[in-house]
């Protein structure tokens, strides 16, 4: 629904949005922040659809402060959309005219939300110092796009000289993926460090400009940037090492060559995320962005920039001429002209041996690994340490992460040793929590899964407030339903396109004695759930026995699936799960990841405790076996003894 409001006030405005509200529904109370977007005419529609869709990947309510004609009365056009034209909240265009289009602030203020947080962007030229602009001075954060104005350089050097915490630019938020598989290469053996770098790219890329701040920064090592011809955008990233360069050079759409010592040519993901898709990561996070400071304000004045292009450069073996060659594969070439004239084989397996092979490869696949540990404490640290990689490694690849927690001892462990582990906070600030079920208390109750979790130490990660996503709280069954649908809401708000839920990169679960895992339970109709992500548990086995549980669906649709497991009181039940599939007396047998299933279990879950009891016990009588006989042998003497007295007497 779009309603135009020409020559208006805001408070005609502010009435007409409260009776939608009414109408409609109220779509932006709920919302998490404000999207405040200041732009000209020209840009106007571009700028708008941008926002619109970003905010249906992070959702916020959006004011547009559009600078119509300075020339001419004031006056001001307003025009609300609302449902299926304003993504997932309301959108508020407000076009000045005249001496009211330099008094922007003034006209907005009226129709923000209070305890509402603001983001202001300039997806065009933004003012010299955006913190000290009205505008600026009342929102968190303020977004502004280098690339997108007419001299890049000269508006990189003013963000750095007027820098404010809250700052950041679309075009360091361009560059994460690169930074991240930057970052990820040098975590890989041999840790040689690097003594230079060199950064090729078209002249007046901000992003490449920014790439070089930030190793100049992170490395404190001399850094080049040198120019390509017009229209490259960034080419490649070289860090100097002894054993080596390290090249990350972007070759098709999409795709790049990383070469390194020691290890074959890998073919990456690389592509440059679209504006929404930039913005959209920009409003996940309300923190200062300390890594883009550093690199703006340190990094980017100690940059040596070359007079030299990169085709020169690249003669002189300063930087890479181009990707590198990919390893030729082993396996036969599966194209058309290739399998002309090939005979069939003849040891084929047949179709049956065939449907054994694969029955048997699922049922293995289905049991998943076992990863064992001595104890639970040494198992929670092993699981964190993987977590920290996979996180790392899902947010370099997609700028993105999610990860379900689980409840109990095991899920507190390992929050805490999470919590030791050493992630960067640019890594952490792209994280999404979820838990995979939630005792329906309220909130801040010892029950909760998520009070347990920050009681181990998750407040001590840095993760925005807005990335920790809690289940719905209360404690009377009446309101158990809408406090399902309003986490249903969540989930779906960050699932995939056709999806129910997000796209967990980890799901975290315990595994009860009667193999429950989340809130799912032995033989109950919820483990059949099918056509929602998450599902109301009343009643529940184990107290309490109202709860939130993640659906087997939307488990399984994760990369990978984690069931963390301790004590030997759970390690019948993990045996049993095992050995079957979709066994409606053992939910545990029930789940499973895209990617892998892993069963971390201490040395009691696994089972091991009670054979080495055994054999213990077993070593035990055997030794009393022996004592036996050495008192039978000591008995047979006495004999022996006592018939060589009688043979004297006689």
């Amino acid at each position: 629904m779009i309603v135009d409001l020409p020559s208006t006030t805001t408070t005609d405005i502010s009435k007409r949005l409260i009776a939608l509200r009414h109408s409609v529904g109220a779509m932006a109370m709920g919302r998490v922040l404000t999207l405040l977007l200041v732009t000209d005419e020209e840009l106007a529609d571009t700028a708008i659809e941008v926002a619109n869709d970003a905010t249906r990947q992070h959702p916020a309510r959006i004011l547009v402060l559009v600078r119509a004609n300075r020339r001419g009365a004031s006056r001001l056009d307003g025009q609300i959309r609302v449902g299926g034209d304003a993504g997932a909240s309301e959108i508020v265009i407000l076009r000045l005219f005249g001496e009211m289009a330099d008094h922007g602030a003034s006209v907005v203020t009226p129709l923000l939300l209070p305890d509402s947080p603001i983001v202001a962007w300039w997806p065009g030229e933004p003012p010299a110092d955006v913190a000290a602009s009205p505008l600026g001075a009342m929102a968190r954060r303020r977004i502004t796009d280098a690339g997108a104005c007419a001299k890049p350089a000269t508006q990189l050097r003013r963000r750095a000289k007027h820098y404010e915490p809250g700052d950041t630019d679309l075009s360091w938020t361009r560059i994460t993926r690169w930074r991240g598989l930057l970052a990820a290469a040098l975590d890989e053996p041999p840790h040689e460090p690097v003594t230079s770098a060199a950064v090729v790219a078209e002249p007046g890329e901000a992003s490449a400009d920014l790439i070089a701040g930030w190793l100049a920064q992170a490395l404190d090592v001399p850094v080049q940037r040198v120019n390509s011809a017009q229209g490259t955008g960034i080419v490649s990233v070289r860090l100097d090492r002894a054993d080596g360069p390290i090249d990350l050079v972007r070759a098709d759409e999409g795709l790049s060559t990383l070469a390194q010592p020691g290890r074959p040519t890998r073919e990456v993901a690389l592509s440059i995320p679209n504006a929404a898709e930039c913005l959209a990561a920009e409003l996940r996070r309300l923190d200062a962005d300390e890594v883009y400071a550093a690199s703006l304000t340190d990094g980017l004045p100690e940059v040596t920039r070359r007079t030299v292009g990169a085709a020169k450069a690249a003669r002189a073996g300063e930087v890479p001429a181009g990707p590198a060659e990919l390893p030729d594969s082993d396996g036969p070439s599966m194209s058309a002209r290739a399998l002309q004239g090939r005979k069939p084989r003849e040891d084929v397996p047949s179709q049956t041996r065939l449907q054994e092979q694969v029955d048997a490869a699922v049922a293995e696949a289905g049991a998943g690994t076992v990863r064992e540990s001595a104890d639970p404490d040494s198992l929670a640290g092993a699981v964190a340490a993987a977590l920290v990689s996979t996180l790392e490694a899902a947010v370099a690849v997609r700028g993105v992460a999610h990860v379900a927690l689980t409840g109990g001892s095991m899920g507190a462990r390992t929050v805490g040793a999470l919590a030791e582990q050493d992630l960067s906070s640019e890594v952490w600030s792209q994280v999404h929590i979820w838990w995979g079920d939630e005792r329906f208390v309220p909130e801040g109750d010892a029950d909760r899964n998520d009070q347990q979790a920050r009681d181990a130490g998750l407040d001590r990660l840095p993760v925005p407030a807005a990335n920790v996503h809690s289940a719905p709280a209360g404690r009377d069954e009446d309101e158990l339903g809408e406090a399902a649908a309003r986490w249903a809401s969540e989930l779906a708000i960050h699932a995939p396109e056709g999806a129910r839920s997000p796209q967990f990169d980890v799901v975290l679960l315990g595994v009860g004695p009667d193999a429950h895992v989340a809130s799912l339970f032995p033989d109950r109709p919820e483990l059949h759930e099918t056509d929602r992500g998450c599902v109301p548990v009343t009643d529940s086995p184990k107290p309490p026995p109202l709860r939130l549980s993640l659906t087997v669906p939307a488990i399984n649709a994760a990369e990978r699936v984690w069931l963390v497991v301790a004590g030997a009181d759970k390690a019948v039940a993990v045996r049993a799960a095992r050995a079957t599939r979709d066994d409606p007396h053992l939910p545990a047998s029930w789940v499973r990841g895209t990617a892998e299933t892993v069963w971390w279990l201490d040395r009691a879950a696994a089972g091991n405790d009670q054979a080495a009891a055994g054999n213990d016990q077993a070593a035990a009588g055997n030794d009393q076996a022996a004592a036996g006989n050495d008192q039978a042998a000591a008995g047979n003497d006495q004999a022996a003894a006592g018939n060589d007295q009688a043979a004297a007497g006689n």
